[in-house]
Parts: C-alpha cells; structure tokens; sequence
C-alpha cells in the first residue's frame, strides 16, 4: 500500500507524471472489464440464439388508440348519456367502446365551444 509519506520525495513533476500514468492505467482497466463484459454478454444472447443487433431493434412501441385531451368533454357516439370529462381514468364504458375499435366523440362544453373550420 502506498502511504502518502512515499511520495514526498517526489518533485511536482514527477507526481505529475505519477498522475497521469494512474489515470491511464485506470482508463485502460476500465476498458478491459467493459470488454470482458461486453464478450460475455454476446456469449449470453448467442447461446439463447440472439444478437446485440437484436436487442437494438426491440423498441418498445407507443400505446395505440385515442388519445383524449383534458378539459374536453367526450361522449359515447351512440348513448349520448355517456360522457367523460377527461379527468382521472377512462370510464368502463370508453374503455369497452376502445376495446371494440371505437372512439368517444368530443363534444362543446359551456366553457370551450367547438368550432367548425372550413378548409380552403
């Protein structure tokens, strides 16, 4: 172990150097185990039959269906009964009409009427 009256003897040079050579010896140990594990995690997915190609595909997908804005108020397009304000979870009910490829209809609420806008 080296104790810290070993390096008075030192110049600030030389524990310059001394410096720079442990930061390089660290470096070039870190990359060794970050090889290492690297070769043992390609050993891994061969042996499951994948590739780190593989892995790099897998992306996880977005969420699909609707995605409904809060402060808009959302009815049911058969059963105008049914409405949700889109606050807090979905109601049984759009979660059913989602299951079956459905969609809520957004509907005008006193505060923000909707507005019909024309193209062209």
């Amino acid at each position: 172990m080296i104790k810290p009256d070993m390096l008075d003897a030192f110049s600030d040079e030389e524990l310059g150097e001394v410096k720079v050579l442990a930061d390089t010896l660290l470096k070039h140990r870190d990359e060794e185990r970050k090889a290492k594990a690297l070769a043992e995690a390609r050993a891994t997915l061969a042996a499951a039959g994948l590739s780190l190609k593989d892995l790099s595909r897998a992306k996880i997908k977005p969420a699909k269906g609707p995605s409904y804005k809060g402060g808009h108020t959302y009815q049911h397009p058969v059963n105008k009964s049914l409405v949700w304000n889109a606050k807090g979870q979905k109601p049984k009910w759009l979660r059913q009409l989602e299951a079956s490829g459905g969609m809520a209809v957004e509907v005008a609420n006193d505060e923000q009427p909707l507005t019909v806008r024309r193209a062209g």
